[in-house]
């Protein structure tokens, strides 16, 4: 057992089985290969909604009870005049007729069918408002213009109330056995039947949006950009690498040891789960950056040992020797920071976790079982830029060593400093938003239809009556909280059971404005709706808005657009009033895709704190096990936290906005800059332990020895994050950044506070 933890013993063994080790590697990565077959995508918005979370228990509860509030909605706008003309009307029938044949669609409400009510004496009708369009006069189209200004459920809902806009709303219900397939089938149809309306009326605007398009166009995106990503990033990473060590077989063999790893990792992910995400593109990229930092380590040693007194297999078999432990350390560390995902409640980040801890370790397998063991076998040439490495960080160690009292302060102040702006970062997240306007025009379709009429922010309220819906009592009190929703400057329009009834009771008196009330009688209530229900056509039921126990109703509020801060805001006060205001129990939260996420980041945020505080105590504590030494554990525990903390300041100046996955970046940075300091302290120690050096000779040496390592490291870090800047998935885009300058923070904080804090420290207990 003790030559298991010998690491000169295991680092002899690797080289002298180096053929069995190869194999073993090789073995490894066709098992796992196997796995790449059943990774499946899953578009799914549902599957960022937080487990166990109140609002995610009664989204999915309203949706149970009543009809799917998945949807895609088509815009049809005019850019003068109004949309009654007989051209515009014909063409909103017409893809409403088409919109019904949808597969897998389950409702559609438009202008067309909208349900228009009427009465002669005690009989009531309820038709079509519109109805052979195309035919109507001049005297046809005013009245029916006139009339739609009379009808709360569709002034303002269907039709914006300049006229111009028209809405119609496809609802869609998949048996969901593949939902990419299925939602590909449903909006190819759709899709086909716009771009011909689009092509035979040029000049009106026939705009797509809502979840269902979203999640279409998801996978058909990822798809798209993986193929261009992924070369993308790993040729810049290598080109990196080659411009910082100069060496061919460094590229070659850190190259292998990516493909290796993210072939490796991918199957391992299809064997633990299968599903994947929008977010994944992230996977293989993370995956290939940390493969890249293993392959560094090993080389910088590598060629600093390499001269003509000592060949290739020594050279390797010394780097091993001072690098084995690191290393391992490392990608503990790493696979930790990334595992601390698995308490966030959302199952695609805990996928990202999972999937990226996986390929940490599979990439310290491949470097030092194939990697180090083949690179041994050849007479390499030393890298001509490794004297220039050693001479720049042995002068930014002088540097350091030099200034380390006034470091000691300076570089804590100005952290504190930046740290002091994180409270003025704020949460949002608006799904509609997340894809970027340079692969798709989703998010410009989406304000262009908000802006116009609104529909792309609807909250939706369960009220429950405690009796039956028909209840005048209880209908009253619907109303009321109908008519205040109303009255709040974010809410555009209201649709309930109260504004049914009391246009029923308008209607069978007349129109008279007087009878716009709710009915006094409950006997006269219940037919009412009775005979409602009973005349409307097949399709276009209230199974939508009512519960099929009839004791409870959904009430939904059409929204302005708004950011997660002033959502929260106004679901605040709503929750205010209906407690002081409405029967105990009776009206639930607001809830909805986007009510969800813009509580999402805020719960996100809260979970991930708990988990960077797990994770730093792990990491400390296998710091600790590791280098035996409390006193040690303790001194990285400053290093790796701030540059977090001062990530998230210098965030709130240059952004201020933390989307989901800025949130994760707290507990994935923290694993990888643990990195930096793992391998400067495992050098120091080295150096203090063995080599019997002062404090600030331990400190020249780490420098020589790791220090152009780390930059190296960071650089190709950094710029292999970057590259996903291009990915259409908008929030990956604040973690790269995020990131990036964690990274960067990390880098400044190693090389020139930690060196201080070791000097210090030990100067003070005479180690």
């Amino acid at each position: 057992m003790k030559k298991l933890l010998n690491v000169n013993y295991l680092a002899e063994t690797i080289i002298r089985y180096r053929p069995l080790c190869i194999i073993i590697s090789l073995l490894i990565l066709a098992g796992l290969a196997q796995g790449l077959s059943k990774i499946n995508f899953n578009p799914d918005i549902n599957a960022f909604f937080p487990e166990n979370d109140t609002l995610t228990t009664s989204h999915l509860s309203i949706e149970d009870t009543y009809s799917s509030m998945d949807n895609a909605v088509i815009g049809i706008g005019v850019k003068e005049g109004t949309v009654f003309t007989n051209e515009v009307l014909s063409l909103i029938e017409d893809l409403t007729e088409r919109a019904w044949k949808t597969p897998h669609s389950l409702r559609v409400d438009s202008l067309s069918n909208y349900s228009y009510v009427s009465a002669d004496g005690d009989d009531l009708y309820i038709e079509p408002f519109l109805e052979g369009s195309s035919t109507y006069d001049l005297k046809t189209l005013k009245e029916k213009e006139l009339i739609i200004e009379e009808e709360e459920l569709a002034y303002g809902a269907i039709i914006s109330k300049d006229k111009k806009t028209s809405l119609i709303n496809i609802v869609f219900d998949p048996p969901r056995k593949d939902i990419e397939a299925e939602y590909q089938e449903s909006l190819n149809y759709v899709l086909g039947f716009l771009e011909e309306a689009r092509k035979n009326h040029p000049e009106v605007d026939l705009i797509i949006s809502g979840i269902v398009y979203m999640e279409y166009q998801s996978p058909m995106l990822l798809k798209a950009q993986m193929p261009k990503l992924m070369p993308t990033a790993i040729l810049v990473i290598l080109l990196t690498l080659f411009l910082l060590l100069r060496s061919l077989v460094a590229v070659a063999g850190s190259f292998l040891v990516i493909l290796m790893s993210v072939v490796s990792a991918m199957g391992s992910i299809g064997f633990m789960s299968g599903d994947i995400a929008q977010p994944f593109i992230m996977v293989p990229i993370l995956i290939a950056t940390l493969a890249v930092a293993d392959c560094v380590h090993l080389f910088t040693l590598y060629f600093q040992n390499l001269d003509s007194s000592r060949k290739s297999k020594e050279a390797m078999l010394e780097s091993l020797k001072l690098n084995l432990q690191p290393l391992f350390l490392t990608s503990l560390t790493t696979a930790i920071g990334f595992l601390s995902l698995n308490l966030a409640p959302v199952e695609p980040l805990r996928g990202i976790g999972n999937g990226v801890a996986v390929g940490v370790f599979l990439a310290f397998i491949f470097t030092v079982l194939l990697l180090a063991p083949i690179v041994s076998y050849f007479n390499v040439k030393q890298s001509k830029n490794i004297n220039f490495q050693k001479n720049i960080a042995r002068k930014l160690g002088r540097f350091s060593i030099k200034n380390y009292k006034r470091l000691l302060v300076i570089v804590p102040v100005i952290s504190c400093f930046l740290m002091a702006f994180i409270p003025l970062n704020k949460t949002n997240d608006n799904p509609l938003e997340f894809y970027s306007e340079r692969y798709t025009t989703s998010a410009a379709d989406s304000k262009w239809i908000s802006q116009r009429i609104g529909g792309t922010f609807p909250v939706s309220y369960e009220l429950n009556s405690q009796g039956i819906v028909s209840d005048p009592e209880f209908l009253r009190e619907v109303d009321k909280f109908s008519e205040w929703l109303a009255s709040n400057k974010e809410v555009l329009h209201v649709s309930s059971l109260s504004k049914i009834m009391k246009n029923l009771n308008k209607t069978l008196h007349g129109k008279q404005e007087e009878w716009n009330i709710i009915p006094t009688e409950p006997d006269l209530s219940a037919q009412y709706l009775f005979f409602y229900e009973m005349s409307l056509p097949y399709g276009l039921d209230l199974t939508n808005s009512i519960s099929q126990n009839k004791e409870s109703i959904k009430l939904v509020a059409s929204l302005k657009e708004l950011g997660s801060l002033e959502y929260r805001e106004f679901a605040k006060r709503v929750e205010n009033y209906a407690s002081q205001n409405m029967p105990e129990d009776m009206v639930s939260i607001g809830t909805g895709t986007r009510p969800i996420f813009a509580f999402m980041s805020n719960m996100l945020i809260t979970q991930l704190t708990y988990a960077l505080g797990i994770g730093i105590v792990l990491i400390t504590a296998t710091i600790i096990l590791f280098f035996r030494s409390l006193r040690y554990g303790m001194l990285t525990s400053v290093t790796n936290l701030l540059p977090i903390g001062v990530a998230f300041g210098i965030w709130a100046i240059v952004s201020g906005e933390i989307s989901m996955l800025v949130g994760i970046g707290m507990g994935t940075t923290l694993g990888i800059i643990v990195d930096f300091t793992v391998h400067f302290l495992s050098k120091y120690l080295h150096a203090r332990r063995q080599k019997n050096l002062s404090a600030e000779e331990a400190v020249e040496y780490a420098f020589e020895t790791v220090g152009f390592a780390l930059i190296i490291t960071s650089f190709s870090l950094i710029l292999g994050f970057l590259v996903l800047l291009q990915a259409f998935f908008i929030p990956i885009h604040g973690f790269v950044l995020f990131s990036s300058i964690a990274f960067l923070s990390a880098l400044i904080i190693d090389l020139l506070l930690f060196p201080a804090l070791l000097i210090t420290w030990d100067k003070r207990y005479n180690y």
